[in-house]
């Protein structure tokens, strides 16, 4: 049997559709990628290959995604992607049942958490512990927000005010071997509390695998904020996909005012053909992001001596082409008229047009999310590690 990695997408996810209206969790953007996404991309950085995505029935714009978006993406990066659709709710692991006699082991993450654990750290600690399941487990400080009374014999003995406990938590990560997948009832939902207890009592043991990974549970919209401040604060651990991208390109979002300078890409360009594209180019080698951006600001829009401002980089999977691009991503204020493009389909767009406007690279999406995330990364205090009861 083969290691499979598996992305559970089949929570109802109603406190995001009351806070957000019509939004479907899995789905939800996290500084421009779909949490879907994020997670099928955390498995195939620890080496998984075979991954698979259970989504409910009820919600097609799931399986949609997989089909449209999500296998074409895996395959581009050598992965193979299997959708399994339950008709009815089978709980927090009770999908996991469907992969028995397939995989071993099974690594399962859910679709409304964020982390950047070391997955294949965590297998390997599975394998050497022979244990029939692994878990995840990280350490969560809370806050009474109120004064906490100790009290003996009616009289107060302390008073502490508001005063913090440490508990362990489970990341809702978990690696499953084939007794731990034959436990899981067929015939009713499981939730991943009842197939813990199911395995102790039966004497068999469940590891925890204890880690100290950025971690955020995603169920609001206030969740998605905190979810872009840990990114913005652990770039590197989020955003990149390999040590050693395909290829380096360095892309502007130059702003008059409230539009936006956008070049309609060539039908037969070699990377997003016809699509609406920030400036910028390639990076050449021994060339810094910085240099590459101002010189092609110079050389594209006659930009001489500008000095855009950096705001990150994230990979990139150009579908077309089966290659991973880092793109390091500017901002710069410019007057229209200082612009003087000497090749290429440009235009400027007002802001309230960019929704509508298609086709649309998601590198366009993805820098305005980082642009974004940089404002609320300083906005919103926290540890590197965010999850339930943290701020």
């Amino acid at each position: 049997m083969k290691a499979v990695g598996l992305v559970q997408a089949g929570g109802q996810g109603s406190r995001m559709a009351r806070a957000v209206a019509g939004a479907i969790k899995p789905l939800v953007p996290i500084r421009g990628v779909p949490l879907l996404e994020r997670n099928l991309l955390l498995l195939w950085r620890a080496g998984l290959r075979d991954l698979a995505v259970a989504a409910p029935a009820a919600r097609p714009e799931i399986a949609a995604f997989v089909e449209q978006r999500a296998r074409p993406l895996l395959e581009a990066l050598g992965a193979s992607l299997e959708l399994h659709v339950e008709e009815a709710p089978r709980g927090t692991i009770g999908a996991a049942a469907a992969w028995r006699g397939r995989a071993d082991p099974l690594v399962v993450v859910n679709a409304d958490n964020l982390t950047a654990l070391d997955l294949d750290a965590m297998v390997q600690d599975h394998h050497a512990a022979g244990a029939p399941m692994t878990i995840a487990v990280h350490r969560e400080s809370f806050t009474v927000p109120w004064g906490v009374i100790e009290v003996a014999e009616g009289d107060v003995a302390a008073y502490r005010e508001k005063p913090s406990h440490e508990a362990l938590i489970c990341s809702a990560v978990s690696v499953l071997a084939p007794a731990a997948l034959a436990a899981i009832p067929t015939d009713r939902p499981c939730p991943l509390p009842e197939l813990v207890e199911t395995l102790r009592r039966g004497g068999q043991r469940v590891r925890a695998h204890l880690h100290a990974a950025p971690w955020v549970d995603v169920n609001d919209a206030r969740d998605v904020e905190r979810a872009e401040a840990l990114l913005a604060r652990h770039a590197d651990a989020f955003e990149r996909l390999t040590a050693e991208p395909a290829l380096e390109v360095c892309g502007a979002l130059l702003r008059d005012g409230d539009a936006l300078l956008l070049e309609r890409r060539a039908a037969d360009a070699t990377s997003h053909p016809g699509l609406w594209d920030t400036p910028g180019g390639k990076r050449e080698k021994g060339e810094s992001p910085a240099a590459a951006m101002a010189r092609e600001l110079d050389e594209e829009l006659g930009l001489a001596g500008a000095v855009p401002r950096p705001l990150g980089a994230f990979d990139d999977v150009d579908v077309a082409r089966r290659r991973i691009v880092r793109h390091h991503v500017f901002a710069l204020d410019v007057a229209r008229a200082a612009v003087r493009a000497s090749f290429g389909n440009f235009d400027w767009i007002e802001r309230d047009r960019l929704a509508r406007l298609a086709p649309l690279n998601g590198v366009v999406t993805r820098s305005l999310a980082l642009e974004r995330a940089e404002a609320v990364a300083g906005a919103i205090p926290g540890s590197s590690r965010l999850g339930p009861g943290t701020s």
